[in-house]
């Protein structure tokens, strides 16, 4: 192993000044796809329980909610296709901004500013 490497480097998490937090959320079913970590997410409501319903967000989308991002997706895939499932999403934390991942035809320059004030603050990662 060469100086200076790290086995399994995760590309999504950019940094530990700021705290990561986590919480429970559960995505929407039907999603046209499985989606993947470094997916930044949506609130579109609450559950009964109080739990955060989440999509990915999209600018384009009719909702207005569906367009303000406020988590990030931790687990490695969700399938959401056919029913709502429970995940764990980042709700704080620094991310390196090229792995981010966002519905529609989103990119990272459409949300930048919405992320850093939701605390889910975006760095570029020098490889």
């Amino acid at each position: 192993m060469p100086a200076y490497e790290v086995d399994g480097y995760d590309k999504l998490i950019a940094g530990m000044i700021q705290p990561i937090v986590t919480q429970s959320v559960i995505i929407n079913t039907g999603q046209t796809a499985v989606i993947e970590r470094g997916m930044v997410l949506a609130r579109t409501g609450f559950s009964a329980d109080g739990t955060w319903l989440c999509t990915p967000v999209n600018s384009a989308a009719a909702g207005a909610p569906d367009k303000v991002p406020v988590a990030v997706l931790a687990d490695a895939e969700v399938d959401a296709r056919t029913a709502a499932q429970r995940a764990t999403a980042y709700v704080q934390g620094e991310f390196n901004r090229e792995a981010l991942k966002f519905g529609g035809a989103d990119t990272i320059v459409t949300h930048e500013a919405a992320l850093n004030n939701a605390k889910l603050y975006t760095k570029r990662v020098v490889k």
